[in-house]
């Protein structure tokens, strides 16, 4: 497991004492189970963030990951993250959802759907 920084995050809570406590120590990081989505928008190193990192924020319990792979024109929703065995390289997600940029991105609730469209090249 490695600490990766996300493009950006959604937190279950606000940050309590001993969370900031956690943060100071640990140069910046919240512990993991305080994060309920994680985000990456993929650049030079697209294969990092459709690959290891997936795996990491899975096998770290994330329940939700958003991938907007530029690369080839999709935005990802996985969720439900799964742990088969004792190897985080294992870890995936159990769903996967799917659409073109451009098109709204269905989220889990609470969440409403993200407009892809920014994402968009020119």
């Amino acid at each position: 497991m490695a600490l990766l920084i996300p493009d950006f995050y959604v937190r279950r809570r606000p940050a309590s004492e001993l969370d900031e406590s956690y943060r100071k120590v640990h140069k910046g990081w919240y512990p993991a189970d305080m994060i309920a989505l994680v985000g990456e928008v993929t650049s030079t190193n697209h294969w990092a963030d459709t690959g290891p990192k997936l795996r990491t924020y899975a096998a770290a319990g994330i329940p939700v990951y958003v991938l907007i792979n530029r690369d080839i024109g999709t935005a990802h929703c996985y969720a439900d993250p799964v742990l088969p065995g004792d190897d985080p390289t294992e870890a995936y997600y159990s769903a996967d959802t799917k659409v073109d940029l451009g098109g709204p991105l269905p989220l889990p609730a609470p969440y409403s759907a993200l407009d892809t469209t920014p994402f968009l090249s020119d």
